[in-house]
């Protein structure tokens, strides 16, 4: 599952928050090239999620615990390997507007320099970027139009 933390870039000191993973209903993907974020969600991969859920030893998540094996058990669909469940969502995701491709993988970046090396905080930051809010805002109103 995703988490979201305070980070310092390693290149220019800037403090952000770093968002990785995802959720019980999408994934949070990464440009490769400048760390923008994107969501994909899993109702929007549809038959894909479906084929990933079936090839799963157990559930996906806690939460998701019942449905996962109702899909396990009963979808009739073949399982696809998370390699190719992967491949299958960044093409969803499509390419960022900067050039780069969003990725399962791809690091968070500074968004001030877009460097990948960042340190993880342990304290709390009393400054957070304007342009780390505003991700962060982005993201609390794609949650928010999933669950109303």
């Amino acid at each position: 599952m995703g988490q979201e933390s305070p980070a310092t870039c390693g290149k220019c000191g800037n403090l952000f928050r770093v968002r990785q993973g995802g959720g019980f209903v999408f994934h949070l993907l990464h440009c490769d090239t400048c760390g923008e974020e994107k969501v994909v969600l899993f109702k929007e991969l549809g038959e894909i999620h479906l084929r990933y859920l079936k090839g799963l030893p157990g559930p996906y998540s806690i939460s998701t615990q019942e449905h996962d094996r109702h899909v396990r058990e009963n979808y009739s669909g073949e399982p696809l390997s998370e390699e190719e469940y992967y491949g299958e969502v960044e093409k969803l995701a499509g390419e960022c507007p900067c050039g780069g491709r969003f990725t399962m993988k791809a690091r968070p970046r500074c968004p001030k320099c877009h460097s990948s090396k960042w340190t993880q905080d342990t304290g709390a930051h009393s400054q957070i970027t304007t342009s780390g809010l505003t991700a962060s805002t982005k993201l609390r109103e794609l949650l928010h139009m999933i669950t109303t």
